[in-house]
């Protein structure tokens, strides 16, 4: 890609960043909504965090991740999913622990094959992807995800004896697994294992300089095998054709990344920064003596509406059980893993942190409370950022970069941190190629954290980020009452995020890495009242909303192939998914003998139906729009070209001239649909009517406004056309594209779900009982547009508009404003509005696929 060093694009579909925004070879403005694939993938294939049973076997040398996120057989099913949902961009969940599981520098290839095979799926169903290098609270061993367990011994850390020292809180090894508290996971940051775990990764040749394993620091041990291990996979990737850039479009740095205990100013102290407190809460200096057997009284704290509560002290005696390896354990794991360490490595059994000078053994009292404040060696105060984070990501991408020449590098800063600044980037292609300013993203991840921890929607919420960020007092100063005030809350916490990258990161594009909501609300009330998922709707549209109003890319944590009421994504409680096989297998029932009852609200964030439920259209209809009656534009924003108006259904439309598609050949395989037909797409979904919504995914110029109203079923948009980007010669011909006019369409996702079409969508039903289209004839939505004309794909479910002034002079392209509105329809009493009988059949047959109560 970058023409200086002698690699020419391959791509036929590349993506190129321009600013803010990525932009496709037409030089039109794309937008990226997708999903994580998958929270599944951060266990091997065949276990969930809840079972203890082989969880340390064989030292997690034998474990296999072919399968994650799913058999390959079953690839077709989800992809088709999540393309008829609307989305083209997949977060795909690779760890470090599914590459090199079996031991320093071996890389299952195997695992690598059953990932390109995967990535060919996706490329079929046209969804881009970038690898995130999935970790949380540093591995499974130490309750999360990530490392393979061998980085722990490298460590001289024993995960048998977590448990027992409170090093972490693991799901495997709780007594009572169904009742591991909510989100407690995280809470492992700040104990022992992981805390120490990131501090050895990002400054262990500083805080730990005796730390040294075949003459290397721990830390250059650890990050080398980290990015070789990616480079391993990037590697593979890159020697497959048409999967680089075509569908594999870049990397991820590291999800979620620590500085563990970098900065602290006391370690006897409980961190002011630390916001999660929960269950029991030891200072850095307890969760260290508890790490060498010796017993502490440590804080309890609990979860409330208004943030972290203490609620007493509470004992832990580990009875001389320490966390770290036995001498005799770690020569035994020296030997397998081919280890040697220094003659001034820390003696086995003893905390590494005790023999670096922070606390004494004997006296179990601190010696150096700053000792992570300030580099040991100079005195002069660490600055996390600057000496660890931002190099080790220029390593990374750099790495990268040797062997996926173009690959975007999605920079991923700790949670709700302000990021790091980064300088301008470089136009010398030898130096671009390198730099971590040079095709990259900002990937922050954000969640409404109040409804994330207490697993409840409520009347009111907290301006999180507004509290972090100095704009409160304390936390009861940032509620924020009633459903319109939550939504601009959550709209300007992700202002807030986009303008701190903008000015840290630069005028790069900002894509939200993680966003969603537990579906488990109100400890799973839904699951019990036959799919009332009222709560999740409200919850995912505010998210929407915020989402929607700042013009973000975002990737929606998550599709688990693996979710179930139960267990829910299988890993430490979590139930984010917007699928279930639970909710796809549930009895159908029948509608309710009381027409009242079993009637959808009028207002779909009441309705009471499970989100698998509105059925898809027809098979490939094509609807064109009749000729525009023109009238004056009504707006000084408008284009001067006056607007239009036109029905998007019509009994008359064309089935046969469509140069789109064919109602002969649909736009996906057979193989995609099952069994039942389209009306099993949305099946198992949660939610849906709250995320598959419309939007912009390709368009002619610079987006300005969208919204969508879920309550009205009211879609609206409006760009401005520009001189824009498309490729050209010269230095990095992905990151800097010459300005040209642009004479494609802009393309707006218009789901079926919310903008049907009447006629043909009754058409589809036919053969259910009692269904009839005859005198049916009331258009389901309509279009309006300030110009141009459209045209809509039913089988796509995309709307293309051409605004008809492609070939005019463009000079005044930067004042002109074009407008499109689509109203959808309210599902208003149990039928179509006003179709009488055939409504009655039409809500029958749908019954037929979903539960309706």
């Amino acid at each position: 890609m970058f023409t200086s060093q002698g690699h020419h694009p391959t791509s036929t579909n590349p993506l190129f960043l321009r600013g803010p925004w990525f932009k496709d070879r037409t030089g039109r403005t794309v937008t990226l909504r997708g999903v994580n694939l998958s929270g599944a993938s951060k266990l091997p294939v065949g276990s969930a965090s809840h079972q203890p049973e082989g969880f340390l076997h064989k030292d997690g040398t034998e474990v296999s991740f072919i399968g994650r996120p799913f058999p390959l057989e079953d690839a077709d099913e989800h992809l088709g999913r999540l393309k008829h949902w609307g989305f083209n961009l997949l977060r795909f969940i690779v760890t470090w622990e599914s590459i090199e599981h079996a031991g320093p520098g071996k890389y299952d290839y195997d695992f690598f094959e059953y990932l390109v095979k995967v990535f060919y799926k996706c490329k079929e169903y046209g969804f881009k992807c970038f690898i995130d290098p999935h970790q949380d609270v540093w591995s499974r061993f130490s309750g999360g995800s990530g490392a393979p367990l061998w980085t722990l011994y490298l460590a001289g850390l024993d995960p048998s004896c977590f448990a027992q020292t409170n090093a972490a809180l693991v799901h495997n090894f709780y007594e009572d697994p169904e009742n591991f508290p909510k989100m407690v996971w995280a809470t492992n940051y700040n104990r022992l294992a992981a805390a120490t775990m990131f501090t050895l990764f990002f400054a262990g040749s500083t805080f730990a300089p005796d730390c040294i394993i075949n003459q290397m620091n721990v830390q250059d041990y650890l990050q080398t095998h980290y990015i070789k291990s990616f480079m391993a996979l990037a590697e593979y990737i890159t020697a497959q054709h048409g999967i680089e850039d075509d569908v594999v479009i870049g990397y991820d740095t590291l999800n979620e990344p620590s500085a563990g205990w970098i900065g602290l100013e006391d370690v006897s102290k409980i961190p002011h920064h630390q916001e999660l407190k929960k269950d029991l809460t030891p200072t850095p200096l307890q969760a260290m003596i508890l790490g060498q057997g010796f017993e502490q009284t440590v804080e309890w704290w609990v979860s409330t509406f208004f943030g972290p509560a203490r609620r007493g002290s509470k004992s832990i005696n580990p009875a001389g059980v320490t966390a770290w390896l036995t001498k005799e354990k770690r020569d035994e794991k020296d030997a397998k893993f081919g280890w040697q360490r220094s003659p001034i490595h820390p003696e086995a059994g003893k905390c590494i942190w005790a023999h670096h000078g922070v606390w004494d053994i004997s006296t179990q009292k601190v010696l150096d409370p700053q000792y992570f404040l300030n580099d040991p060696a100079t005195g002069e105060k660490y600055d996390f950022d600057t000496r660890s984070f931002l190099p080790f990501c220029r390593r990374y991408a750099q790495a990268i970069r040797t062997i996926h020449k173009a690959a975007i590098i999605f920079l991923e800063p700790p949670v709700n941190e302000i990021p790091p600044s980064l300088p301008p980037p470089h136009d010398d292609d030898d130096v671009a190629q390198f730099d971590i300013t040079s095709r990259v993203v900002y990937a922050p991840h954000w969640y409404d954290g109040l409804t994330l921890l207490n697993k409840k929607w409520n009347f009111f919420n907290i301006d999180y980020l507004g509290v972090k960020r100095g704009r409160y007092p304390n936390y009861a100063a940032a509620i924020k009452i009633g459903e319109k005030a939550i939504k601009e809350c959550f709209r300007y916490q992700l202002a807030c995020i986009k303008e701190e990258g903008q000015s840290s990161i630069g005028q790069h594009p900002t894509l939200i890495g993680e966003i969603g909501i537990p579906y488990d609300l109100g400890n799973g009330k839904s699951y019990k009242s036959k799919g009332n998922y009222k709560d999740q709707i409200k919850a995912m549209d505010a998210n929407m909303y915020a989402l929607e109003s700042n013009h973000l890319n975002f990737t929606l944590w998550n599709y688990c192939p693996d979710n179930s009421h139960k267990w829910g994504d299988r890993w430490n409680g979590e139930d984010l998914s917007l699928w279930s096989k639970d909710d796809l297998y549930r009895d159908p029932g029948r509608l309710s003998k009381s027409s009242s009852k079993s009637s959808l609200s009028s207002d779909p964030l009441n309705h009471k139906i499970t989100e698998s439920t509105v059925p898809s259209g027809n098979n490939g209809t094509t609807v064109e729009s009749p000729s525009l009656t023109r009238r004056p534009s009504a707006s000084d924003k408008l284009s001067p070209i006056h607007s239009g108006v036109a029905q998007l259904s019509s009994i008359s439309s064309s089935h046969s001239n469509s140069s789109l598609t064919s109602s002969n050949q649909p736009l996906l395989p057979t193989s995609v649909v099952p069994k039942g037909g389209r009306l099993s797409f949305d099946q198992g979904g949660r939610a849906v009517i709250a995320f598959c919504r419309p939007f912009a995914q390709k368009v002619a110029g610079v987006p300005l406004e969208l919204s969508f109203s879920l309550s009205n079923v009211t879609f609206k948009f409006s760009f401005r056309r520009t001189r824009t980007t498309g490729p050209r010669a010269g230095p990095n011909p992905l990151n800097s594209p010459a300005p040209r006019k642009i004479n494609e369409p802009t393309e707006i996702y218009l789901p079926r779900l919310h903008f049907p079409c009447a006629e043909e969508y009754l058409k589809s039903l036919q053969g259910a009982e009692g269904a009839s289209v005859q005198g049916n004839k009331e258009p389901a939505c309509s279009v309006t547009v300030s110009a141009g004309h459209w045209k809509w794909n039913d089988d796509e479910q995309i709307l293309y508009w051409w605004t008809d002034d492609e070939d005019k002079d463009d000079s005044h392209d930067n004042d002109v404003v074009y407008e499109i509105t689509v109203v959808g329809k309210k599902w208003a009493g149990n039928s179509l509005s006003g179709s009488g009988q055939t409504g009655n059949a039409f809500w029958k047959a749908i019954s037929q696929c979903c539960r309706v109560s």
